[in-house]
Formats: C-alpha cells, structure tokens, sequence
C-alpha cells in the first residue's frame, strides 16, 4: 500500500514552485505511521520464527535422544560415535537455523507478493501481465539451481559426520598414537580428510551462491523494462511508473533475499535427510507384559540349541546348550573371537539369536521385557565408564535414592573405601577432573555401583585384563562377594580369574562357511 500511497502523494506535488507543504506533511506522518506499523509486523514475525526454529532444535535432538535409546546396540556396534554426535549438534543447529531463515523470508515471500501482484493489476492489469513472467523466471531460476545443490551439502554433512569420528578417535586413543609414534600418519590422514571437505564445502557454496546473481540479472532487467514500458504505453504517469518500480522491489526483495540463504536452507535439508536416516531405523521391539507380583529371581539360567551368527557365512554358535544352576558361577574362556561376550549380550538380549531358547528360571527371555530383563543383570566391562560427577554420584548411578551409608557399604563391598578416603574430598571428588585414577580404581568405583544395584545375576567381562596382579585380586575378591547367592559369569583369559567357578565353559573359534 505504501508505494501507491507514495505515488499518489508525487503526482499530487504539481510543479515546481507550487508545492502544497501542509498536505505533504500529513502523508508524510501517514506514511511514516505504515512504516512503523510495517516494522512491528517484522518483528512479530521475526520472534514467531525464532521460537519456531529454537523448538525445532529440541524436539529434534529431543526424537534422537529417544531413538538413540530405543536402538539395538548394533547400531552402534556400525556407526561411528563422532557422526553420531554430529546428528545432536551439527545437523539439529543446521536445522534451526535454515528453518529460522526460511520461514522468515518465506512468509515475507507469500504476503508481499499477494499483495503487490493485487496492487500492480489496479494500477495497470496490462503492465502487470508483460513482467509477470519475469518473476516467474525469477523464481523458476532460483528454485531450479539450489535443488541441484542438495547433493553437494548432504556430502559436506556427512564429511563434517566422519571428520569428527576421526577427532574422536584421536582423542581416546591419543595415548596409543604418540605410543605408536603415529602422530604424522594421523595428521597426514586428518589434513586429507580436512581438504576433502574444504573441497566439497568451497564446491556447496560455490553451487549455492549462483541464484542470487541470476535473480538479481533478471531484477534489474525488469526495471528497466518498467521504465521503457511506462514511456510505450504512455497512459502511466510518473508517479505511477515510480509505483511500479517499488512494488517490483518489494516484490524482488524477498525472493533476492530467499537466495541469499540458500547455503543455510540447503545444508538444512541435507542435515535433515541425515536426522531422518536415524529415526526412520526400526527399534528394539518390545514383550509388552501384565504387571505381576516381582518374584526373588532364583538365577537358573539355560540355553537350549541357541543358534546365533552375525552374518549367514559366519555362525557364533551352532545348536549351543549350557544349564546353569542357581548361585553358581561359571567361568568362560577361549580364543578372541570365539563368542565370549557374544554369550553374555545374547543372555542380555543385546542382539536376537537366531533360533533356540534362553530361560532364566524356566521363562523365555523372549517373552519377557527388556527393561526386566536387563534389572536382573549387574555387568562390569572391561571399558570402564565414569561420569564426570563425584564419586558418590558415580556409585549411586543406578540408585541415585541411595542414602550414603549405602553408598560407602557398597565402596567397601568393592574395596574401593580405601582408596576413595585417601583422595583429596573422599566421595566428593570429580574423577578425571580434580585427580586422575588408575584403570584398576575405576574399575572398583564400577563393581561398587553394581554392588550398589543388588542385581540377581552378574556378569564379569573381561574386567580384569587391564590391571595388575594385586588390584585383579582386590576386583576378583569384590567379584566373590557379590556372587554369594547370585548366579555370575566370568569372562577372563587369566586362570588366576576363574578360580573357584563352579563350571568352565571353553568355546572355540568359529567355523567359517
């Protein structure tokens, strides 16, 4: 409405001299009170938007840590836990910020060209209908050119996904490639990593910098057809071949600046096809059960003909059957690669075997809940996992209801009180941040947090192959007074280990198809 306002108010000047001030004055407060007005419409729509985009941002990272939760531990058995990352940071903040971006300018978009378009045909139908088809070519040239740069930014995410797996890498095993005096291969490795998605980020903006230069070509062609069009038809006076011009702006302007940010609006497509990759992976299905009386869980476990292979050429276990009794302690060793831990996350139902059955005290595991499964076991790992929070936070993980004396019996269970006393605040110290603790101390604080648990049945894998002699005896001692009255499974390569299980069970390697 401002431009014809404003080329009404030019045609109504007369000639020089004789200029009617007063009247100019008043359109020029009307005209200043719809700029104003203008301008609050912007900012409504502006803070719509950013609350938009910012609850886009959450609810994304809100549906992956969901799905995260819900997936197999094959997934992450495949996926490298750098790209992973990169699904909660990188491509949720692509997401928000195209969306940001695009919303604004499309809804600026849509009213300022329903409204110019409508203002054009009053003032000349005829004018409106010759450079209708520029914006239309306009618009066909900028959509055209930025679908076809999709493909560049969905490779520049995925190399921004695989380039921090490699900084990830670095980071964790950092002791090993100064060990190995791998620092120049890493780097060599990384720089042409890095120079790859320089290439394809260069190649990403290079491809979506071309639609703004084409609409703007075709922009200020149009402008000069206003002008030599207004002069043929000679009908339009100045004031109306100045309105043309501005609502032509008003109407390019948008679809200039919606080029502008074709970098952030396509690397938000690219992030979102790569979020999508995510939750679209089928989940864990779930043994939905009745709510029953919680039995004491007696720890009679029994594999009958269990068949399990991760892929069809190669079989873990072939017609596999074990009975374990209850409160007894089996011990199982082999090669590496035999099936080891395999056993344990088949009893956990980390993966599915493939035929046969797993009772524990004669029910099928899979006819029971994950979730109730899982609260029977207590398992320690090899890879110990500590938070970054005090000692007593990092005990009472599993039971953050624990009182602390529970807290310190369970440490004293672990024989882990010792220790934990001589260090500078006790329970109140921050492993890793404040002071830095040995393998075999952060393997303790974990027994502790089993302990803590009270869990039915326990597991050992292979939580002793990184300590020395005295601090496995202290963890196997820890081991044996929890499996009092608890089933338990050891998983260890030391005879030291195993001594006193009930059964040893010895798997071999593999056999090949």
């Amino acid at each position: 409405m401002a431009p014809t306002f404003l080329g009404a108010t030019v045609d109504h000047m007369g000639d020089v001299g004789n200029v009617d001030l007063s009247y100019l004055g008043k359109r020029a407060l009307i005209l200043l009170g719809m700029y104003l007005l203008a301008a609050l419409f912007t900012w409504v729509v502006s803070y719509f938007a950013n609350v938009v985009a910012a609850k886009t941002a959450l609810e994304v990272r809100r549906s992956l840590s969901k799905k995260l939760s819900h997936l197999p531990v094959s997934f992450y058995d495949t996926h490298p836990q750098g790209d992973t990352a990169t699904h909660f940071i990188n491509d949720a903040d692509a997401i928000s910020e195209g969306m940001l971006q695009g919303l604004l300018n499309l809804f600026t978009v849509l009213v300022t060209i329903l409204g110019t378009v409508g203002f054009m045909v009053y003032i000349s139908w005829k004018m409106t209908i010759i450079i209708l088809p520029m914006a239309v070519l306009m618009i066909w040239s900028a959509t055209t050119i930025a679908k076809k740069t999709t493909k560049y930014f969905k490779s520049q995410q995925n190399l921004v996904g695989s380039l921090s797996g490699d900084v990830e890498e670095n980071l964790y095993g950092r002791k090993e490639i100064k060990a190995f005096g791998c620092q120049e291969k890493f780097l060599s490795e990384f720089r042409e990593k890095n120079d790859e998605l320089n290439r394809s980020s260069v190649t990403a903006q290079f491809a979506s910098s071309l639609p703004n230069p084409v609409t703007r070509f075709v922009d200020s062609t149009t402008y000069i057809l206003i002008g030599a069009l207004g002069v043929w038809f000679g009908g339009l006076t100045a004031g109306n071949i100045m309105t043309f011009i501005l609502y032509w702006k008003n109407f390019s302007k948008p679809i200039n600046d919606l080029t502008n940010i074709t970098t952030q609006v396509m690397a938000a497509f690219a992030s979102l096809s790569r979020v999508f990759s995510i939750l679209d992976l089928p989940e864990e299905k779930e043994v939905e059960e009745e709510e029953t009386k919680e039995e004491k869980v007696r720890g009679e476990v029994i594999f009958e003909h269990v068949t399990f292979g991760y892929t069809e050429e190669k079989k873990i276990f072939d017609d596999f059957s074990l009975k374990v009794e209850p409160g007894q302690k089996v011990a199982i060793i082999g090669p590496t690669g035999c099936g080891k831990t395999t056993l344990m996350n088949l009893l956990m139902r980390f993966y599915e075997q493939g035929s046969g059955r797993i009772l524990i005290d004669g029910q099928d595991i899979s006819q029971m809940s994950r979730s109730r499964l899982r609260s029977m076991f207590g398992m320690v790992l090899q890879e110990t996992w500590l938070l970054e929070r005090s000692i007593r936070d990092n005990i009472a993980y599993g039971r953050p209801d624990a009182t602390e004396e529970e807290v310190i019996e369970a440490a004293k269970a672990a024989r882990a009180h010792g220790f934990i006393k001589r260090l500078p605040d006790g329970y109140d110290t921050v492993p890793g941040k404040e002071i830095s603790l040995s393998e075999g101390q952060k393997q303790l604080l974990c027994i502790a947090r089993v302990l803590l648990m009270d869990p039915s049945l326990l597991i050992l894998d292979e939580a002793t192959s990184a300590v020395d002699t005295l601090t496995e005896k202290r963890i196997v001692e820890a081991f044996d007074a929890m499996t009092k009255g608890r089933t338990g499974f050891i998983i260890a390569h030391r005879l030291s280990t195993i001594a006193g299980a009930d059964q040893v069970i010895k798997l071999g390697q593999p056999k090949q198809r």
